[in-house]
């Protein structure tokens, strides 16, 4: 059965939405993903993941009679975090037989404030789902779902006598219990490291285009994602798929959140915190062997269970369900 699916999100939501959609493209359905509006300009992000989107009232006759043409022919609409009234509204009324889907990605009242309000979007929705990482804490009763990373997996092993790349971007201190990513112990140690030729930081100064942030981190050794929180993030995932080693701070619930949709094995995350990060650091460096088997290892796992074309059919499944009844 070919479903047409339409992702739509207020933000572009660092491009997870319009992922979701091209994987699904990947399989052979009619899916596209729509935004309300850009980042701002000051941010650096704008531009950087809507460029295989559509923007709601955009202005552009060709683009907005794309979208009301899908949106009458569409089988799934998948609301992701949040839209508008106005947004609601055209929905309901053109989308003539279509399915609804609520998919949340923030915690819970943290900074960004947002507050989980799919009961108050006038939608019907059947399915409730969660980024499969830190916020099934947070919706116990939603079901897990993964992020994609779209990106072709590579492997590029640290050679002897070269020094340890690591991919580090600096964070800043925030409230709330899941978006402080900020480690003094982790900014320490690296400063410390790089002033004495012990490892190459990489950072960029300023946002990147995603695909060529992957590109630098595929030439690193170590990505790192936070050691604060005892979640993973999108930069673990990219590091696994660029062959990283990947640093983290991940406990068990999750980690068995993506363990869930890889067989029940367990990433192959390296586990840091405040006290052992400067020592684990050093290690890494004097140790090419020990680089180059995790680097394998996480490689591997990305190529066995995290391929979008595989994690991506985890969502058909449930607009099949939906479909079904």
């Amino acid at each position: 059965m070919s479903i047409k699916i339409i992702h739509f999100s207020t933000s572009p939501l660092v491009g997870a939405p319009s992922k979701i959609a091209a994987a699904q493209r990947m399989l052979g359905f009619d899916a596209i993903s729509v935004y309300e509006n850009d980042y701002p300009q000051h941010g650096g992000l704008a531009g950087k993941f809507v460029e295989d989107s559509l923007k709601f009232n955009s202005g552009d006759d060709v683009q907005d009679g794309l979208l009301l043409n899908k949106l009458k022919h569409c089988d799934i609409v998948h609301v992701h975090n949040s839209i508008s009234a106005e947004l609601v509204s055209f929905i309901k009324r053109n989308a003539c037989s279509a399915r609804y889907i609520y998919h949340v990605h923030s915690p819970l009242r943290e900074g960004p404030l947002y507050i989980e309000r799919h009961d108050h979007l006038s939608l019907p929705f059947e399915k409730w789902l969660a980024v499969a990482q830190y916020q099934p804490r947070h919706y116990p009763k939603f079901i897990p779902v993964p992020n994609l990373v779209l990106s072709v997996p590579n492997f590029s092993p640290k050679k002897e006598r070269e020094l340890l790349r690591v991919m580090y971007t600096p964070t800043h201190k925030r409230g709330g219990r899941w978006n402080s990513k900020y480690s003094e112990a982790l900014e320490n140690a690296i400063s410390s490291l790089s002033r004495n030729r012990k490892v190459e930081v990489i950072t960029p100064e300023k946002p990147l285009h995603p695909a060529l942030l992957m590109e630098v981190r595929k030439s690193c050794h170590v990505s790192i994602d936070e050691i604060a929180t005892g979640a993973y993030h999108q930069v673990s995932l990219e590091g696994l798929c660029a062959g990283n080693v990947v640093i983290n701070k991940a406990d068990y619930f999750s980690k068995a959140m993506l363990s869930r949709f890889c067989g029940n094995e367990s990433p192959p995350f390296v586990y840091a915190d405040y006290d052992n990060i400067f020592d684990l650091l050093s290690e890494l460096a004097n140790s090419t062997e020990r680089v180059n088997l995790i680097q394998k290892k996480s490689y591997e796992y990305f190529n066995n269970y995290l391929m979008p074309q595989k994690l991506v059919r985890l969502y058909i499944d449930i607009y099949n369900d939906v479909l079904q009844k």
